[in-house]
Protein backbone atom coordinates (compact mmCIF):
# COMPACT_ATOMS: atom_id res chain seq x y z
CA UNK A 1 0.00 0.00 0.00
CA UNK A 2 1.50 3.41 -1.01
CA UNK A 3 2.03 6.51 1.25
CA UNK A 4 -1.55 8.28 0.10
CA UNK A 5 -3.39 5.50 0.26
CA UNK A 6 -2.63 4.66 3.71
CA UNK A 7 -3.51 8.38 4.75
CA UNK A 8 -6.46 7.91 3.14
CA UNK A 9 -7.35 4.65 5.28
CA UNK A 10 -6.52 6.35 7.97
CA UNK A 11 -8.44 8.93 7.65
CA UNK A 12 -11.55 7.19 6.75
CA UNK A 13 -10.90 5.52 10.33
CA UNK A 14 -10.56 8.76 12.08
CA UNK A 15 -14.08 9.62 10.37
CA UNK A 16 -15.86 6.40 11.62
CA UNK A 17 -14.49 6.65 15.28
CA UNK A 18 -15.44 10.37 15.16
CA UNK A 19 -18.76 8.89 13.75
CA UNK A 20 -19.49 6.79 16.75
CA UNK A 21 -18.54 9.25 19.26
CA UNK A 22 -21.25 11.77 17.87
CA UNK A 23 -23.68 8.72 17.39
CA UNK A 24 -22.88 7.09 21.31
CA UNK A 25 -22.97 11.04 22.38
CA UNK A 26 -26.32 11.31 20.96
CA UNK A 27 -27.83 8.53 22.57
CA UNK A 28 -27.24 9.57 25.85
CA UNK A 29 -28.93 13.28 25.14
CA UNK A 30 -32.09 10.20 23.54
CA UNK A 31 -31.90 7.34 24.23
CA UNK A 32 -32.88 5.65 20.94
CA UNK A 33 -31.44 2.17 20.29
CA UNK A 34 -30.93 2.89 16.52
CA UNK A 35 -27.98 4.97 17.85
CA UNK A 36 -26.36 1.86 19.22
CA UNK A 37 -27.36 -0.14 16.14
CA UNK A 38 -25.88 2.02 13.67
CA UNK A 39 -22.78 2.42 15.91
CA UNK A 40 -22.27 -1.34 15.93
CA UNK A 41 -22.17 -0.98 11.71
CA UNK A 42 -20.03 1.82 12.05
CA UNK A 43 -17.79 -0.26 13.67
CA UNK A 44 -17.70 -2.92 12.08
CA UNK A 45 -17.37 -1.18 8.65
CA UNK A 46 -15.30 1.67 9.61
CA UNK A 47 -13.20 0.46 12.37
CA UNK A 48 -12.68 -3.60 13.28
CA UNK A 49 -12.65 -4.32 9.22
CA UNK A 50 -10.32 -1.77 8.16
CA UNK A 51 -8.04 -2.33 11.10
CA UNK A 52 -8.35 -5.91 9.95
CA UNK A 53 -7.85 -4.99 5.95
CA UNK A 54 -4.32 -2.66 6.89
CA UNK A 55 -3.17 -5.00 9.46
CA UNK A 56 -2.46 -2.06 11.58
CA UNK A 57 -0.59 -2.86 15.57
CA UNK A 58 -2.50 -1.77 18.67
CA UNK A 59 0.13 0.86 18.95
CA UNK A 60 -0.45 2.21 15.56
CA UNK A 61 -1.24 6.08 14.79
CA UNK A 62 -4.17 7.89 13.74
CA UNK A 63 -5.68 11.40 14.14
CA UNK A 64 -9.10 11.63 14.65
CA UNK A 65 -11.07 14.76 14.59
CA UNK A 66 -12.95 15.34 17.45
CA UNK A 67 -14.89 18.89 18.83
CA UNK A 68 -12.68 20.65 15.54
CA UNK A 69 -9.38 19.39 17.03
CA UNK A 70 -7.04 16.17 15.54
CA UNK A 71 -7.03 13.94 18.62
CA UNK A 72 -3.77 11.29 18.18
CA UNK A 73 -4.78 7.93 18.84
CA UNK A 74 -3.69 4.30 19.04
CA UNK A 75 -5.70 1.89 16.93
CA UNK A 76 -5.94 0.22 21.07
CA UNK A 77 -7.36 3.68 22.48
CA UNK A 78 -9.54 3.31 19.16
CA UNK A 79 -11.33 -0.28 19.58
CA UNK A 80 -11.61 1.32 23.64
CA UNK A 81 -13.22 4.60 22.51
CA UNK A 82 -16.04 3.00 20.56
CA UNK A 83 -16.45 -0.55 20.14
CA UNK A 84 -15.80 -0.99 24.20
CA UNK A 85 -17.87 1.56 24.55
CA UNK A 86 -20.63 0.91 22.54
CA UNK A 87 -20.60 -2.69 24.75
CA UNK A 88 -20.76 -0.46 27.45
CA UNK A 89 -23.62 0.89 27.09
CA UNK A 90 -25.66 -2.18 25.66
CA UNK A 91 -24.70 -4.26 28.51
CA UNK A 92 -26.27 -1.34 30.95
CA UNK A 93 -29.86 -1.64 29.00
CA UNK A 94 -30.00 -5.73 30.18
CA UNK A 95 -31.39 -6.32 27.06
CA UNK A 96 -30.08 -9.87 26.04
CA UNK A 97 -31.75 -9.49 22.11
CA UNK A 98 -30.56 -6.29 21.79
CA UNK A 99 -27.07 -7.44 23.26
CA UNK A 100 -27.02 -10.42 20.86
CA UNK A 101 -28.11 -8.48 18.04
CA UNK A 102 -25.05 -5.78 18.19
CA UNK A 103 -22.92 -8.48 19.08
CA UNK A 104 -23.86 -10.28 15.88
CA UNK A 105 -23.12 -6.90 13.54
CA UNK A 106 -19.57 -6.26 15.22
CA UNK A 107 -19.06 -9.82 14.34
CA UNK A 108 -20.42 -9.75 10.94
CA UNK A 109 -23.39 -11.99 11.29
CA UNK A 110 -26.78 -12.22 9.83
CA UNK A 111 -27.48 -9.18 11.78
CA UNK A 112 -24.79 -6.85 9.78
CA UNK A 113 -26.30 -7.92 6.53
CA UNK A 114 -29.50 -7.43 7.67
CA UNK A 115 -28.48 -4.29 8.47
CA UNK A 116 -26.54 -3.71 5.90
CA UNK A 117 -29.30 -4.42 3.32
CA UNK A 118 -31.39 -1.57 5.08
CA UNK A 119 -29.17 1.44 5.52
CA UNK A 120 -29.72 3.74 2.51
CA UNK A 121 -26.57 4.15 0.36
CA UNK A 122 -26.06 7.94 1.49
CA UNK A 123 -26.05 6.53 4.82
CA UNK A 124 -23.23 4.06 3.55
CA UNK A 125 -21.68 6.26 1.71
CA UNK A 126 -20.27 8.57 4.65
CA UNK A 127 -18.40 5.59 5.57
CA UNK A 128 -17.09 4.17 2.86
CA UNK A 129 -16.04 7.02 1.01
CA UNK A 130 -15.85 9.79 2.93
CA UNK A 131 -15.11 12.97 0.54
CA UNK A 132 -11.67 14.33 1.03
CA UNK A 133 -10.73 17.99 0.51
Amino acid sequence: MGLFDNAKQLTKLGNAVANVKNMLDGYENDPDVSFLIISAWICKVGITDMIEKNNWLPNYIVYVPINGHQTKMTMMEVQFATVSRLMRKVSQLYDDELECRIKDVLDGGPSFYELDAQLPSSIKDIIENPKFT
